[in-house]
C-alpha cells in the first residue's frame, strides 16, 4: 500500500484548501481534468494554496515517462 505523502505550506497569507475542494474546481482553477487532478494528487494530503498546487501539477505534467521494463 502506498503511503500518502504530507506536505506542508508555508505560511505566506494565502488561503489554503483541503485537497477534495481543490479536486471539486480543478477546472476552474488549473485548467486540468479530475483525471490530471487525480494523478498529479496521488498520495498527497493536507492543504494547499492555489498556488502551490498549480505548481504541483506542473511539475507532475512536466515528468518523463520511464519506458523501462521491470526483470521478471
Amino acid at each position: 500500500m502506498a503511503t500518502k505523502e504530507k506536505k506542508t505550506v508555508e505560511p505566506t497569507g494565502a488561503p489554503v484548501f483541503g485537497i477534495e475542494k481543490l479536486r471539486a474546481n480543478c477546472v476552474t482553477l488549473f485548467g486540468v481534468t479530475t483525471s490530471t487532478f487525480d494523478g498529479a494528487t496521488h498520495g498527497l494530503e493536507g492543504e494547499f494554496t492555489v498556488e502551490a498546487m498549480k505548481q504541483t501539477i506542473e511539475e507532475w505534467k512536466n515528468k518523463k515517462i520511464s519506458n523501462k521494463k521491470e526483470a521478471n
